[in-house]
């Protein structure tokens, strides 16, 4: 039976846990730490022993070279002596040409004892073969007993290390959350038996959060009928929020199946590949809209011998960017049907006109500032000529690999704000059995990737085209995605993305 409140303390176990999970990670990171600093550490000293050996045996070898052919053993042996005063000095022997030693200064060390032992010819005075072998040991153990002091030193920096996150954990984990949960836990108590106390705590962090929620509860319970309505309230409030999830869920799979559906409306817009016929040698297209449907556009027709190529980048992307390629096409098809001027810059002034048009943005009082870029490519088999002009749009000519890049006129069409420019211009080229021809919209060449991040750009593309112009086009093709994919990396994709290549024949 309970007699009163009582004062819980929360069990200090917890500051003790939160060391143990930090434990492994410390001694882990240290351990590692100190082996790759001891590691280099040793590493570099003995390097630096064995340079110091070498050199020294080198010098040796080079200084008693005369003296020995001499037979003039008071010197070579005094000098071989002086090597005696290196605080490392083991031994040094002197071997003639059969091996046989002729001096030796100092006593090998026993097995236990690490040496560094280095061999050096000696010369001979006139430079033709060598007299003799000189060799020279130097003691490694005070490198050995280092390499030892480092690892005492590690264990005693584990070991105050430990102690410090130890004495942190435990003294942060008591004042942040064993502390207010020792005065929550007492509160709680209190409540039990009517005492509506509340907690003092404020401060941004969850147990300041508990302890918020701690005294709006006793608020309600307090009150009574409150904490009934608030209960009454948190149902509704939760059956509305499944009600409205559901809703949610249907809506948008409506907007999704609705998207889909919209994709097949937007494939059934554009034309086939085999549209052209034999009107050119070889043609393909990558269309690949950043979201299911997209801004970009392009259309092929044929005039007898002439084929007519347009590739169109219209204002945004995804379910707005589509509704744009639908204003384009219904305008480009008007423009068709009704036939005349079939002259690629004459078509781009009439889109323009067209869409500025049919999105009413040749009223004064439009909101509407939308727009497209296109390039046209009219082919002429009987000339054997190719007309191109462009609207912000480039076009790239692949002679044998020497690549040629036609910018177009720097002027859009549509945009109620564009200032009025000067007439599209057109350029005719000489086409030669060979050439291959790229359209291509700016979503292939914004790709972001690289370090520092950098746009593909136009060049890039211009440099892959020429390094694979001996492949077939739709090789050529992949080649270009997989170089946008590699240099995109784990970048998103920012647009739309369309291309076409032909080669008229």
């Amino acid at each position: 039976m309970s007699t009163g409140p009582k004062d819980f303390r929360p069990g200090r176990g917890l500051a003790t846990k939160v060391f143990a999970a930090t434990l492994p990670v410390v001694v882990l990171a240290v351990l590692i730490t100190q082996a790759v600093v001891g590691w280099i550490n040793y590493s570099a000293r003995l390097d630096a022993l064995t340079a110091r050996a070498d050199l020294m045996a080198t010098l040796t070898a080079q200084a008693i070279a005369r003296p020995l052919w001499n037979l003039d053993r008071a010197i070579y042996q005094a000098q071989v002596a002086a090597i005696g005063a290196d605080r490392g000095f083991v031994m040094a022997r002197i071997f003639d040409e059969t091996g046989q030693t002729v001096f030796q200064q100092g006593e090998a060390a026993s097995p236990e004892t690490p040496v560094i032992s280095v061999r050096r010819p000696i010369p001979h005075p006139m430079g033709a073969s060598r007299i003799g072998e000189f060799e020279l040991m130097l003691s490694a153990a005070e490198l050995e007993e280092s390499a030892r002091d480092q690892i005492t030193i590690t264990i005693a920096a584990i070991l105050v290390l430990l102690l410090a996150t130890f004495a942190t954990v435990h003294g942060t984990t008591r004042r942040l959350i064993l502390d207010p949960l020792g005065r929550l836990l007492a509160a709680m108590a209190r409540v039990e038996h009517k005492d509506w106390t509340r907690i003092e705590w404020r401060s941004g962090d969850e147990i300041g959060q508990l302890a918020t929620a701690f005294n709006r509860m006793v608020e309600g319970l307090e009150a009574g009928d409150e904490a009934k309505r608030l209960l009454t309230e948190l149902e509704a409030a939760q059956t509305k929020l499944l009600e409205n999830n559901a809703a949610l869920e249907k809506a948008s799979r409506l907007v999704l199946d609705s998207i889909g559906y919209a994709r097949k409306i937007q494939d059934g817009l554009l034309p086939d590949a085999s549209t052209l016929g034999d009107a050119v040698a070889e043609l393909h297209i990558s269309w690949q809209p950043l979201h299911q449907v997209g801004g970009d556009y392009y259309w092929l027709h044929r005039i007898g011998r002439k084929a007519l190529i347009l590739l169109a980048d219209c204002t945004g992307h995804g379910v707005p960017g589509a509704f744009m390629t639908v204003v384009a096409a219904s305008a480009l098809d008007r423009i068709l049907r009704e036939g005349g001027e079939l002259r690629p810059a004459a078509i781009l002034e009439r889109l323009d006109s067209d869409v500025r048009e049919r999105l009413r943005q040749d009223r004064p009082d439009s909101l509407s500032d939308d727009g497209l870029d296109a390039a046209i490519c009219l082919w002429d088999s009987e000339t054997t000529t190719l007309t191109f002009a462009g609207a912000s749009m480039p076009l790239i000519r692949s002679v044998g690999g020497r690549i040629e890049v036609f910018k177009g006129d720097r002027r859009s069409l549509g945009y109620r704000t564009q200032a009025k420019h000067r007439p599209f211009t057109e350029t005719v080229l000489p086409v030669q059995a060979g050439d291959c021809f790229y359209l291509f919209t700016d979503g292939m060449t914004d790709h972001v990737g690289g370090q520092p991040p950098r746009l593909f750009g136009r060049r890039r593309l211009a440099d892959i085209i020429a390094a694979n112009a001996d492949l077939p086009l739709h090789a050529q093709i992949d080649r270009i995605e997989d170089a946008l994919g590699n240099h995109r990396g784990d970048q998103s994709r920012r647009d739309d993305m369309a291309i076409i290549a032909f080669r008229p024949y």
